[in-house]
């Protein structure tokens, strides 16, 4: 998904911040004179982006998601939970021969188990440091 950025600052030779902006009505066809204007979002959202086309910082530019683990984030973050959950019911219903309520927590346990991959993918994500976007082109 392709998304309008302020180039805020550059980071290292090749990598720069750039904060991403929610559509707005104005379309940021406002020459530059946004300093009173509401339709601004009230939080800067931001984030690295690969900077190939040499942007500097107060540049409008266009961005997109790098390519990158996509598919096996949203495995870890939404599926295995969910499979720790099933998988912990299952083990404390027939495994352990345990009433409904017990085998609750032992769903309960499984469902924490599941969440450490993503938690430990968090940790590995932040600590990177490597740009989350790629700047396509410059606008204006």
């Amino acid at each position: 998904m392709v998304q309008n950025a302020i180039v805020k600052k550059i980071i290292r030779e090749g990598v720069a911040e750039v904060s991403l902006l929610r559509q707005m009505e104005c379309g940021l066809h406002c020459d530059g004179a946004c300093a009173g204007c509401t339709a601004k979002p009230p939080q800067e959202i931001l984030a690295l982006a690969s900077n190939g086309i040499g942007a500097q910082p107060g540049d409008f530019v266009e961005v997109e998601p790098s390519a990158g683990h996509n598919i096996s984030t949203s495995v870890v973050v939404f599926l295995l939970p969910c499979v720790g959950l099933g998988l912990g019911y299952a083990f404390g219903m027939s495994l352990l021969h345990l009433g409904e309520l017990a085998s609750l927590v032992t769903a309960a346990l499984g469902l924490a188990a599941g969440f450490v991959p993503a938690a430990l993918m968090n940790r590995s994500i932040t600590r990177s440091q490597e740009p989350e976007f790629a700047i396509l082109k410059q606008l204006r």
